[in-house]
């Protein structure tokens, strides 16, 4: 039975709950329906664009034509980045619930504007557009115009205008209700779960292609048929393999030629001259290897093919650092079975789309200050699988490699495990992480489509880190961190991760909360949710919440929801678990009713989470017995 709490306690969560719903009326707004006249876009809450596809539009000037809405109950002007972005945006379920209805709509206008389909068929103009309602425009559709990741919807005022841009880019004309009633084809967080295993079936064709580079004939054996590994590879005809006889070789070497360059209990020894082994020949292979004696460097200098990239300054920075192995355009590289000991990095990837790296144990730096990657691929992607990496920076870091395949790795003690920056549609899934500095995954710089899935994350300053758009993030343990999972990552799905024991289970900060969460556990965290400024959140779909640990003795209900609702983010609710005061303010008349008014006044709403049908049940039952089962074992020695 719980004990009665004391009056002291009742009346300060009475405070703190009133003092709460106070504060958050004082910030309602009421727009009413006065149309209000457009912003600059750069005043507005910026969505529907990665990063990466922003940098480059601005590097190739490439106009992208935008969408900006007023809504009823936001106070915030939204900003799309692609009409059919805002259109989508628009049609999602319970939009109007959250923001209202729009208000106003408008659309870039290049009427009367040097508009053209220029190089590769990008949208340019020397003059930047003006707004227009988006009623009053007239689009062009379907044509040859686009912009850096689809097809370019483009409007115009005059629609004149429109049918002389569509004579010279192709297209036809509609107007807004065609458009507002479409159906595009954008990728979103529903569609990236049906990817996951597609995904992991590619990459498993792409290891089983690469690994037949074990089978290829011996032609050469070092210190047989050659004094050196060096010499060795260039005495090899193309499609063979070098082997490379027990012993220790302190050399660098290059290969510049389809081979397989496999140990036989060899170690390759860069006596600290920089990078031991460099490949620049597709379909090559290295295999087999203990790997020293790697330069401490960890940036190099910048080539002449750099200078021209948007993102040349974080190629020189992350992209030439010495290396056991680094692949330069070498499409189908093989990297297996290495032990590498390195200052710097393990394997480095540039441009070298289809590489493999699997069986690769990469043992960095103490204090990951020191020392740098275990793997870096950048600008195509790669699979990395079965591989170990302790100390150093990051065990995995990702730059413009779309579409790589992160599985089955363990990460200790670095400062983020998997760290991905201006990459989509990649996977990272069933890795383990541990004694991270700061995070186990990490996704940064507003990538789209990622699917995180079935990962363990625990002991790190925090769980996994979203950001972006239309991501999948499901199947996740994250358990004893400082903030489990962070939900910035919008128009995304969040299912059935658990969450135990962290100081926060989940921050939202999505100032534009359009996420799905469901069906995910809260356990024996400090706190279960904390949510940043922004319009009610609501964790249920399709009429399935969340399971909350001390939601679930509330009572009610003997299905698999609760007839009450519960907010994590309540000044009551949220210490539902902690404190047995909670549970009997919850049923006072004066908090039911400011409960009641926060849920029917829109300005009651800022900055909190509400879960309508919480689970009475876990929904990984198993996991949340073993977790605490765990728990008790270690809190008894």
């Amino acid at each position: 039975m719980r004990p009665r709490p004391t009056t002291g306690q009742a009346l300060a969560l009475t405070a703190v709950a009133v003092a709460a719903l106070v504060f958050g009326a004082a910030f309602a707004v009421d727009l009413g329906s006065a149309r209000p006249d457009p912003v600059p876009f750069d005043r507005t809450v910026e969505r529907g664009i990665t990063m990466a596809d922003a940098q480059i539009a601005r590097n190739r000037e490439i106009s992208v034509p935008k969408v900006e809405v007023f809504y009823s109950q936001y106070r915030y002007v939204v900003g799309y980045a692609g009409v059919d972005m805002a259109v989508t945006a628009l049609s999602e379920p319970g939009h109007e619930q959250q923001f209202g209805y729009p208000l106003a709509v408008y659309v870039s206008d290049y009427s009367d504007k040097p508009v053209r389909c220029g190089e590769s068929n990008y949208l340019e103009t020397d003059v930047p557009p003006d707004w227009v309602l988006a009623s009053d425009a007239s689009y062009v559709v379907d044509g040859r115009a686009r912009v850096p990741s689809s097809p370019a919807i483009v409007p115009f005022a005059d629609r004149g205008d429109a049918e002389a841009f569509a004579e010279d880019c192709g297209g036809r004309v509609v107007g807004w209700e065609r458009i507002e009633n479409r159906s595009f084809d954008v990728d979103e967080a529903e569609t990236v779960r049906e990817q996951v295993e597609p995904r992991r079936e590619r990459a498993a064709a792409a290891v089983e292609g690469a690994q037949r580079y074990r089978d290829r004939p011996v032609s050469v054996v070092v210190g047989r048929d050659a004094a050196t590994v060096q010499a060795g590879v260039d005495a090899a005809p193309p499609n063979t393999t070098v082997l490379v006889a027990n012993g220790t070789y302190r050399e660098q070497v290059t290969v510049d030629k389809p081979v397989t360059l496999r140990g036989a209990g060899a170690t390759l020894d860069g006596r600290g001259n920089g990078t031991v082994v460099t490949v620049t020949a597709d379909r090559a292979a290295v295999v087999g290897f203990e790997v020293v004696g790697i330069g401490n460097q960890t940036v190099g200098n910048r080539s002449a093919s750099d200078s021209e990239a948007w993102d040349a300054a974080v190629t020189t920075a992350y992209g030439n650092s010495d290396a056991a192995v680094t692949g330069r355009n070498a499409s189908g590289l093989y990297v297996a079975d290495l032990a590498v000991d390195t200052p710097a990095s393990g394997v480095v990837l540039r441009g070298s789309p289809g590489a493999v790296v699997e069986n690769v144990t990469v043992d960095g730096t103490d204090d990951w200050r020191d020392g740098f990657m275990g793997v870096v691929a950048m600008h195509a992607p790669v699979v990395v699988r079965d591989s170990a990496f302790r100390g150093g920076r990051d065990g995995v870091y990702l730059h413009r490699a779309d579409g790589t395949v992160i599985q089955n790795n363990t990460f200790t003690e670095n400062r983020f495990g998997v760290h991905l920056m201006y990459t989509s549609r990649a996977l990272v899934a069933r890795n383990a992480a541990r004694d991270q500095e700061y995070s186990g995954v990490v996704v940064m710089t507003d990538p789209a489509a990622n699917a995180v899935v079935g990962n363990t994350v625990s002991d790190s300053g925090a769980g996994i880190s979203m950001s972006g758009s239309r991501s999948y993030v499901a199947d996740n343990v994250v358990v004893d961190t400082g903030r489990g999972l962070s939900t910035n990552a919008a128009r995304s799905l969040y299912e059935r991760n658990v969450l135990y024991g962290n100081d926060i289970g989940v921050a939202a900060s999505t100032v534009v909360p359009s996420n799905i969460v469901t069906e995910n556990d809260f356990v024996a965290n400090e706190r279960h949710a904390v949510s940043g400024p922004g319009p009610l959140r609501i964790y249920t779909h399709e009429g399935r919440g969340n399971y909350w640990g001390g939601a679930a003795d509330l009572g009610g209900s003997a299905g698999p929801t609760l007839s009450q609702p519960y907010s994590p983010t309540d000044p009551v609710d949220r210490r539902l678990h902690q404190t047995d005061a909670a549970f009997v303010l919850r049923a006072a008349p004066s908090v039911r009713g400011l409960r009641a008014l926060r849920g029917t006044t829109p300005g009651f709403r800022r900055g909190s989470i509400v879960d309508t049908a919480p689970l009475s049940t876990p929904a990984n039952p198993e996991t949340i017995a073993m977790l605490r089962n765990q728990t008790q074992r270690e809190a008894s020695t």
